[in-house]
């Protein structure tokens, strides 16, 4: 596959990193652009390098068509990304960004012989476990109902959701990475070969602790699951913390508490 030029897809965050500084590619959750992650940018460095994933219908891209499969993503973003990974290489997904991350990491192990560090998932259910909370299909609300939804979810700030302008400009977008999510359907493969690390909220209605386990059996390599305190989006309530953590994991470290 031949690199295609076209550096919106992707977004390095312009941080001092040490030349042996690892990638984290970043997919960001439902309806967020890479500014959302930005903070983590200079949490992770020196040690870790962020690489945003920046899909269409958000941000600088606001008035481009969204995606609203998985396959429509991977297949749009893997030619972007792969020029983007000479080195060392992680990949980390928060909600509809897990499976995206996911489906990356699958097939730039099988088809390009990349394999990631490890893959990072938080606040996203295992793919095919059994007997899983089910969650509101969101896409097929109407527009009032999908956007006190995910208002409901604490993902969208006070300001942006009493702005009616905003929320004419942002619901497609939403619908369509709500489709993303609630479309995805598990393809049967072989296991990853890298660490797989998996984070869920305490007070998480829509990823549990106890739906994120069978992660677990997507990976051949070393497993674990960790619970932190928050919702939905305990991992933008302390970005500091997260940080932490997820240079941990990365690095094979250990953190108490």
């Amino acid at each position: 596959m031949p690199p295609v030029s076209s550096p919106s897809w992707v977004v390095r965050t312009a941080v001092d990193v040490s030349p042996q500084a690892l990638t984290l590619v970043c997919v960001p959750h439902a309806g967020a652009g890479p500014g959302v992650y930005r903070a983590f940018a200079q949490r992770l460095a020196p040690h870790v390098s962020l690489l945003l994933v920046h899909l269409p219908g958000r941000e600088s891209r606001l008035g481009e068509a969204p995606l609203s499969t998985v396959s429509q993503v991977v297949q749009a973003v893997m030619p972007r990304l792969v020029p983007e990974l000479p080195g060392r290489f992680a990949l980390w997904g928060h909600s509809m960004g897990g499976y995206v991350a996911f489906e990356l990491a699958r097939v730039l192990e099988a088809r390009f012989g990349l394999r990631a560090e490890a893959l990072v998932v938080s606040g996203c259910q295992a793919p095919r476990v059994t007997g899983r909370t089910e969650l509101p299909q969101r896409r097929a609300l109407s527009d009032r109902e999908l956007w006190s939804s995910a208002a409901e979810l604490n993902g969208i700030p006070d300001e942006v959701f009493h702005n009616r302008a905003m929320r004419d400009l942002l619901l497609p977008t939403l619908r369509a990475d709500f489709a993303v999510f609630e479309t995805y359907e598990y393809r049967s493969g072989a296991s990853l070969g890298c660490p797989l690390y998996a984070f869920a909220g305490q007070d998480d209605a829509e990823a549990a602790a106890a739906d994120m386990r069978a992660w677990e059996e997507e990976t051949r390599d070393r497993f674990s699951l960790t619970e932190l305190a928050g919702g939905h989006f305990f991992h933008l309530d302390d970005v500091a913390g997260f940080s932490e953590r997820l240079t941990a994991a990365l690095y094979g470290r250990a953190i108490v508490g």
